[in-house]
């Protein structure tokens, strides 16, 4: 079987995907992932890569919202709305409309998977009548944000043969098959042995979004004035200016460079980050509780389920304080709850189930 994945610009979109790619490709299945040229490079001593898309920067989305002031609104607030997705990611699918089919005939695949916001792979396959598959990558509504791409890109009729959902339901209900969420990093460098083994108080990662550089985070800084009160151990995870610029840190707070985070999270109990996908999920498979700060895009949609479901707070990144940071490694709902999910997550459809799904279509 030919298995052709394709993915927007951005590694955050892609790497959900990875895993069962990789178990298909393992399976002994021909697999080509098509997207932008940075996730190319990070993958294509991992499989088969084409670029099929134009680099996407800060500016793709300003100039999508810029005469569009209640979309601009939902964007800044996180919402997670699928009008304000089909507006940003419109104009980055019609760049790669022409190459993904392109790719498509070449390969002549036996099936397309795309997340979500690559609606114009579901054209391509509709075109070539190849059974598509939506693979979700976030805890928001793909199907959604994908059917409001399909008709901003003119095909509303066209529609997905089955999708897939990573979401745990006691958190957020998507649609589709459900499928275990695995997580998947790059290769990188070893952790450092001080992180591979606990401490005598709770360790707390966190981490930042990479998508602004390494420019001063507000969150970071707020959890640097409130470490000092806090009796944990704080571990941050590529530290931006803000942090490497301070002639000294407080004696509590350490930092290590690009590290996988599901593997450093093995001695961590609790964890901060930026409300990315990719975070959270991290998080939840490992069973801790974390604060978010709400942000664009889906952060804001992400931080309100988690605290919604018990299992995390969700707090401005400027407002984060010694006593919200307490509260996260003391309340033991906030323990139990994401321990839970932890469990509702490992019981879902395994990479190997869905795979043998896929092989039998």
């Amino acid at each position: 079987m030919r298995v052709l994945f394709v993915a927007t610009p951005l590694i955050g979109h892609a790497f959900p995907m990875l895993p069962l790619a990789l178990r298909l490709r393992a399976a002994g299945h021909e697999v080509v992932l098509g997207s932008g040229d940075e996730v190319v490079s990070v993958l294509r001593d991992l499989l088969p890569t084409v670029t099929v898309a134009d680099p996407m920067s800060v500016r793709v989305p300003i100039r999508a919202l810029a005469l569009h002031p209640l979309a601009a609104r939902n964007a800044l607030a996180g919402s997670a709305d699928p009008m304000v997705a089909a507006r940003v990611f419109a104009p980055v699918n019609e760049a790669m409309r022409t190459r993904v089919l392109a790719l498509a005939r070449h390969f002549a695949p036996d099936l397309i998977v795309h997340e979500p916001f690559a609606a114009v792979a579901a054209i391509a396959a509709d075109r070539l009548k190849i059974p598509a598959v939506l693979h979700n990558v976030g805890l928001d509504h793909g199907e959604r944000v994908c059917a409001r791409l399909l008709e901003r890109l003119s095909a509303p009729e066209v529609r997905d043969t089955v999708a897939l959902s990573i979401a745990p339901p006691s958190i957020v209900a998507i649609p589709g098959r459900p499928m275990q969420y695995v997580p998947f990093s790059a290769p990188g460098p070893p952790m450092p042995d001080w992180l591979t083994t606990t401490t005598d108080r709770p360790r707390i990662l966190v981490t930042r979004s990479t998508m602004l550089g390494d420019k001063p985070t507000p969150f970071l800084t707020a959890v640097l004035r409130a470490a000092p009160a806090v009796d944990a151990e704080f571990v941050i995870v590529r530290p931006d200016l803000g942090v490497t610029r301070r002639v000294t840190l407080p004696p509590n707070v350490r930092t290590v460079g690009w590290t996988v985070l599901g593997d450093a999270l093995v001695t961590c109990d609790a964890m901060i980050n930026h409300g990315g996908a990719g975070s959270v999920y991290a998080a939840l498979r490992a069973g801790l509780p974390q604060i978010l700060t709400p942000d664009t895009g889906d952060r804001g949609w992400n931080a309100a389920l988690i605290q919604a479901r018990g299992c995390g707070l969700s707090v401005p990144p400027r407002r984060i304080t010694a006593a919200h940071i307490t509260r996260l490694i003391t309340e033991a709902g906030l323990a139990s709850a994401a321990r839970e999910v932890a469990a509702e997550m490992a019981a879902m459809p395994t990479l190997d189930d869905i795979a043998a799904e896929l092989e039998a279509r």
